[in-house]
Order: C-alpha cells, then sequence, then structure tokens
C-alpha cells in the first residue's frame, strides 16, 4: 500500500495493485495517517477504517478526503481537536466486494462407515465488510480465499456428514440432491452471519475414499451387476501386473495353465498333449535317437 503525497490505496509505489484475485481483506497499517490524508477506495472494493480497535468508518468506491466534516472519521478526531498528525493507531481495510470462489473438501462416511471423499464449490461476495472484519482473524496483512475456506470448512463438513451418515452407499447419488440442498441452507445461514452472501452451491465430487470400491460403483454405472463389476476390478488388477489370468477373471472362467492340468482320467495319450511345446520337443527328440539306436542294433 501507499501513503505517497498522504494517499492512501492499494496501489504501491510501482503502479501494481496489491489486491489479488484471491484476496479478500488487505490492511494498510501506518501511524502516519493525517487528518488531511486522501482514501482512494477502487472498484470492487470497500474500506473500513479502524482507529484504536473500534471501526470507526466504511467507504465505497471513489476518493475521499479524511478532513471532510461530514466524514465519521473527522468527526472522531474533532472530538479531540488535533490536526496534522494523529496520535492514534490507523488502520485502513480494504475488503473485496468481488465473486470469489472456494472448493471444501473432507471425508465423511456412508450409513455403512464406508469413508466418502466429498468436495464443495460455493461462490460467494462480501456484502457486509463490517460484520466480516468483525466474524474473521488474521494476523497478516492478507486475508484471503484459502484463509475464509479453512474458516467456512467446519460447516460443509457438518452439513454433508448430516446427510449421508443416514444414508446407504448404493443410496447415496439418488440422495445426491438432499446433500446440495443441506449444504446449501447452512452455509447460507452461517454466512449471512458474517456479512457474506452465498451465490450458489454445488457438490463437485462426491465418491467412496478405497480405489477398489470407487471402481466398482463406475461399473455398476456402467450397467454391470455387482459380481461382474467385482470381476472386472480384478481382472483389471491382474492386468495391470500384466498377469495371464485377467481374461478369464474377466469372463468368469477358471484359468488352469496347459502344464499343470489334471491328468486323472483322462484318456492314454492326453496327458502328453499338456506338455508345454519346449518339454514335448525334447522328448520327441530323445525318442527318435532311440528309435535309431533300435535300428542299427537289430539291423546288424
Amino acid at each position: 500500500m501507499s501513503i505517497r503525497a498522504q494517499v492512501i490505496s492499494t496501489i504501491d509505489e510501482k503502479g501494481i495493485d496489491q489486491m489479488g484475485p484471491d484476496d479478500l481483506i488487505v490492511k494498510y497499517h501506518s501511524v502516519d495517517v493525517r487528518t488531511r490524508s486522501r482514501l482512494i477506495v477502487y472498484s470492487n472494493q470497500k474500506a473500513v477504517v479502524r482507529i484504536q480497535g473500534q471501526i470507526q468508518g466504511v467507504f465505497d468506491p471513489g476518493a475521499h478526503d479524511l478532513q471532510t466534516p461530514a466524514n465519521p472519521i473527522s468527526q472522531f478526531f474533532a472530538k479531540f481537536q488535533y490536526a496534522g498528525n494523529v496520535p492514534w493507531e490507523v488502520e485502513v481495510l480494504f475488503a473485496s466486494t468481488a465473486r470469489h470462489e472456494a472448493r471444501s473438501e473432507g471425508i465423511t462416511q456412508t450409513k455403512e462407515l464406508v469413508p466418502m471423499r466429498y468436495q464443495v464449490a460455493y461462490y460467494f461476495m462480501i456484502t457486509d465488510p463490517v460484520k466480516f472484519i468483525n466474524a474473521v482473524q488474521f494476523s497478516g496483512f492478507k486475508y484471503t480465499v484459502e484463509d475464509f475456506k479453512n474458516y467456512v470448512s467446519p460447516i460443509v463438513d457438518q452439513a454433508v456428514s448430516q446427510v449421508l451418515n443416514l444414508v446407504s452407499l448404493n443410496e447415496v447419488y439418488a440422495n445426491l440432491h438432499k446433500v446440495t440442498d443441506a449444504v446449501t441452507a447452512s452455509l447460507r445461514s452461517f454466512l449471512d452471519e458474517v456479512g457474506v452472501h452465498l451465490i450458489t452451491c454445488r457438490i463437485v465430487r462426491l465418491e467412496p475414499e478405497d480405489e477398489t470400491m470407487r471402481r466398482v460403483v463406475q461399473f455398476m454405472a456402467l450397467g454391470l451387476d455387482v459380481n461382474t463389476a467385482i470381476r472386472a476390478r480384478l481382472a483389471e488388477i491382474m492386468a495391470q501386473r500384466s498377469d495371464p489370468a485377467a481374461t478369464n477373471m474377466m469372463l468368469g472362467v477358471p484359468y488352469y495353465p496347459i502344464y499343470i492340468l489334471p491328468t486323472a482320467g483322462m484318456p492314454s495319450g492326453l496327458p502328453q498333449l499338456m506338455v508345454p511345446p519346449t518339454q514335448q520337443r525334447q522328448q520327441s527328440q530323445q525318442g527318435g535317437s532311440s528309435q535309431s539306436s533300435d535300428f542299427e542294433i537289430s539291423g546288424g
């Protein structure tokens, strides 16, 4: 923030706006604020002046002279008949009135204690900066959307859990609208108390935390029954490990390697076909050599 020529704004000496797209509050603090300083508030901003910890005035976009008689700051100083430098600690808090998006995520569980991962996106804007500043706490010079997300996340988690804890896994997506309505109602009621208007809210992600269960649910969404969906997931895992029995798992057909098939009760000669090809070639070569030796002996 700058105080060049006694001008207070979010633009620094290099012409860079310190109010970024993800900033909700930017604080200007100085003991050199004078009663003749000019306060400039840009669009999508409101300025809140706090003296000795108490809020004394709120300023809309535009240029404001702190010595104007109708100015609440000037009236505060006039009570003590001070001019020039102000012997009080003065803070100017610039609050963003633009629309912002935040996302809260966490883990809850269904009626069967199945862990579910969720993510909720909500769009909001600050309508009452005084309530908002009095409600939140921040130690730095900025209060960001990330800080606000951490502030609101417990409310979102409670609203999601109130619905999902009473719903079975196979009914979760059929009751998705109930989750959205519960989160929206809880958020709107809470944010109104801190001077924030909730524009809209939606469920971005709601899925089982376990990867296997998540894939089974996805396969079932394609029209597969439970048993086929489980086999499809197992086949997927086996294929990732280059297991040759992956296709048999998907089809539900037992897999028997050709060289370990049982030979009991088979016709003679069939077990010979179960021997691996390399071993068959070795046996044929050995058999051919023994026959030639017998022929030579008998011929002699």
